[in-house]
């Protein structure tokens, strides 16, 4: 595999790992919005993964279909603790946020957790 190819198992693995961790989250933490709060923030998250401008027109029966999903989804990772992170093989808490981007920052990346 070459070094495009890496990078792109790379990133998709640590993306997996990092989203897993803020499902989990966000099963155990989306009760202390508002419900204005914790739809303007779905609407937000919503148009970020679906790469939407912040005044894109968001049809309503999508978003929906999406925010059913997410609440199912913190269902089933209600009980669910947070995984370590893993990089190149070396295992990191979730909240040794310092470490992590100790190694990241050869790849340009950093990294944040905190509740």
């Amino acid at each position: 595999m070459n070094e495009v190819g890496r990078d792109n198992v790379f990133l998709r693995s640590l993306t997996e790992q990092v989203t897993y961790n803020c499902d989990v989250s966000d099963s155990r933490y989306w009760g202390y919005f508002s419900i204005c709060g914790l739809l303007m923030s779905l609407r937000v998250l919503y148009m970020s993964k679906n790469d939407l401008a912040p005044w894109a027109q968001i049809d309503r029966e999508d978003i929906s279909k999406w925010i059913a999903a997410k609440e199912a989804r913190w269902d089933e990772l209600e009980d669910e603790g947070f995984k370590n992170i893993e990089i190149d093989g070396t295992v990191y808490d979730p909240f040794d946020v310092a470490t992590i981007n100790s190694v990241l920052v050869e790849k340009g990346l950093v990294y944040g957790a905190g509740l």
